[in-house]
């Protein structure tokens, strides 16, 4: 079955298996560096919202051999499991009251995201672009979020600046900062999934190489920019750092050595961006250095940019 024969297949026996009541529509969603993903968006009557199922992967397990009817049994019990789950009430999306606590931020890489950029608030910083969204809903099963759109600014009748101010506040609080060493950090990454990222005894060599991220190990990259991370650790190791954008969700941090090249560092990162890390992962090929004397970030080879 082709791809579009399939996506259809599948919406029209999930109708038929939920019956009246349910809308469902099959549309192109933009994720992170231009990624385009076909999901599945069901509504129930009512109800402002349409959860949005992505199906790719699931072409490709039916290709592998997986029938049709074990591929929308797990679709339809993914549903209902969101579905009946408690939290957030839809209709406070608008309502900035209820929604202010939840507004966070993340670091995507700007160009990369141009085209979506154009309908988001957002703030360039280096090559970067820092973006806003909501977290709906965090629990063992993940992270549900959404972002934040011109229209949201709209709706609640707030500046951007506003937007990025209760960001800056909110972010470090729900996402604290993490910094171990990389040996301690490839010590815990056991097949079951990574382990507590703490500081222990390791029987994997001492890396001069340090992970930051947050402790969901979630749009980590993010930490940069949260106030006194890299300026403490820095101090702590009396050193500049060179930052490696290892992905959207950390980066890594080297104690800058007169010998280290930012130049051959910033290659090192490419080569890795596009062997290693899946496209929608990437944040950037530059590498960045962290300033004490200044307390500022720069790109390995352009001028100033200031922490927000």
């Amino acid at each position: 079955m082709v791809y579009e024969a399939f996506l259809n297949t599948l919406k029209e026996e999930a109708a038929q298996a939920l019956g009246e009541g349910y809308t469902l529509s099959l549309r192109k969603i933009q994720k992170n560096n231009g990624l385009l993903l076909d999901g599945l968006c069901i509504s129930r009557a009512g109800s402002p919202v349409a959860p949005a199922i992505y199906l790719n992967a699931c072409y490709e397990q039916y290709l592998r051999g997986r029938p049709m009817e074990h591929i929308l049994r797990e679709i339809l019990n993914l549903y209902r499991e969101h579905e009946a789950s408690p939290g957030l009430d839809c209709t406070d999306l608008l309502n900035f009251e209820a929604m202010q606590a939840r507004i966070f931020f993340r670091l995507i890489n700007r160009e990369a995201n141009a085209s979506m950029l154009e309908s988001m608030p957002h703030l360039p910083w280096l090559d970067l672009a820092l973006v806003f969204c909501l977290c709906l809903k965090e629990d063992d099963s993940g992270l549900m979020t959404a972002c934040i759109y011109h229209d949201h600014l709209e709706a609640w009748s707030i500046s951007q600046e506003e937007l990025r101010l209760l960001a800056m506040k909110n972010t470090p609080r729900h996402f604290p900062p993490v910094i171990t060493n990389m040996s301690c950090f490839l010590e815990n990454d056991t097949p079951s999934g990574p382990g507590p990222l703490k500081r222990r005894q390791s029987t994997v060599p001492a890396s001069p190489l340090y992970v930051l991220t947050n402790t969901s190990g979630i749009h980590g990259a993010s930490c940069m920019l949260y106030p006194q991370v890299l300026k403490n650790f820095a101090e702590g190791v009396e050193r500049d750092l060179i930052i490696l954008p290892s992905s959207i969700h950390e980066v890594l941090l080297l104690p800058k050595e007169e010998y280290v090249s930012c130049q051959e560092m910033s290659r090192l990162v490419e080569c890795v961006n596009q062997t290693e890390v899946p496209s929608q992962d990437r944040l950037s090929n530059q590498v960045y250095l962290y300033s004490r004397e200044k307390d500022s970030v720069l790109l390995g080879s352009c001028s100033e940019t200031p922490l927000c």
